[in-house]
């Protein structure tokens, strides 16, 4: 007994893995390794859950930016929201959104900041853009007369963020491989490395990349494999065997489609960026199909896939992705430009659109309402 508790808690520590589908795992491992050795079921049933009880109790948060205050910056004179580990930010075109998702690459990278990205241009103000975490505090500051940054660190246990704006058009799902040796590298911005990164777990990985085709067979209907192609000795393709055995290049398939590859591929990365900043998932992908996104989404803030929890803010224009959001657990954003031209953040009220969502769908209520409709009325 002694012993497998000290093979076990090092990994119940372990924040990255702490989800509930971990802990059934091994809950599961423990109560077959217990039962190997003679332990009465019953009494294995309670030791299991009390101790599952125990650690998952006392299980540190996994990494997340709380807080983001942003001063002087671009568009915004003075913003300071709250945000939670799946984070959704809405608003007409030109309210804000890109700038907001740069500062928060900013605030995390710790530096960049350039003589532009004053409010209005205005070189006589002090610029700064500062965030909180559970890891620490962190950002970037400049000051007036000297340009020098105050802040330089960031937060880097926050580190890698990553940004993703996957092409309207379609990934592209034809790379370069990479090496044995070669460390997997993180998805690109446009994902054009999709095909080294499935390679790689296809060789590498096996069960991660039988992961990724199970979970695309639920979401593409007809789909019933993937394979690697090598057309050139430098080169890697993917390609979809669909019904009756018929084999196509996945640059044939709908941009949807090879959507969807990205946004799997993503989630099931290995070591997944600590921070995913997400512009526009819903474009090109059926509405239907939006819901199904925001869920494997949501499950990469948990940690389901990879080796570790990932926080996700993403933007969008769609009220049927917002349809699939969560009020009690997830943010919603609003942005509005205002008269002085100035950008305002506020959340969502869950409390005004009580009234609203027994009947409705949030998605519903902000195409309905508008941004003004989601907000707290003002005194």
């Amino acid at each position: 007994m002694e012993r497998l508790v000290w093979v076990l808690h090092p990994v119940f520590r372990d924040p990255g893995r702490l989800t509930d589908s971990f802990f059934n795992d091994i809950g599961q491992i423990a109560w077959d390794l217990r039962r190997a050795i003679g332990i009465p079921p019953e009494q294995v049933n309670v030791w299991v859950n009390l101790e599952l009880e125990r650690v998952w109790q006392s299980r540190p948060s996994l990494p997340h930016l709380h807080q983001l205050g942003v001063h002087n910056f671009r568009c915004f004179r003075s913003v300071q929201v709250n945000l939670r580990p799946l984070t959704v930010l809405i608003g007409r075109n030109d309210t804000g959104k890109s700038a907001f998702l740069d500062a928060l690459q900013y605030c995390i990278n710790g530096g960049g900041l350039v003589p532009s990205d004053n409010y209005q241009g205005d070189p006589n103000l002090e610029v700064s853009i500062t965030g909180s975490s559970n890891v620490g505090m962190g950002g970037v500051a400049v000051n007036r007369s000297t340009r020098d940054r105050e802040l330089p660190v960031g937060i880097p246990a926050l580190q890698p963020v990553s940004g993703y704006h996957f092409p309207s058009t379609g990934v592209p799902m034809t790379s370069e491989g990479f090496a044995e040796t070669q460390a997997l590298a993180m998805l690109s911005r446009p994902g054009d490395n999709i095909a080294g990164i499935l390679d790689h777990l296809l060789r590498l990985d096996r069960d991660r990349f039988f992961g990724i085709r199970d979970a695309l067979k639920t979401l593409i209907p007809g789909l019933m494999d993937i394979n690697i192609a090598s057309p050139q000795s430098n080169s890697r393709r993917v390609d979809l065997v669909l019904d009756r055995g018929y084999r196509i290049p996945a640059e044939r398939a709908s941009t949807g489609v090879r959507l969807l590859i990205a946004f799997v591929t993503l989630a099931f990365h290995p070591v997944p960026p600590r921070v995913i900043l997400l512009e526009e998932p819903e474009s090109g992908v059926h509405p239907r199909r939006l819901g199904d996104i925001l869920h494997i989404l949501r499950e990469l803030t948990n940690g389901k896939y990879g080796q570790r929890a990932a926080q996700v803010i993403l933007t969008t224009h769609s009220p049927y992705l917002l349809d699939s959001v969560d009020l009690e657990t997830d943010q919603v954003l609003v942005f509005r430009r205002e008269e002085d031209g100035s950008r305002s953040v506020e959340p969502a009220d869950p409390e005004r659109l009580k009234v609203f969502l027994d009947e409705f769908k949030l998605g519903e209520v902000w195409f309905n309402q508008e941004e003004e409709g989601l907000v707290r009325k003002k005194a």
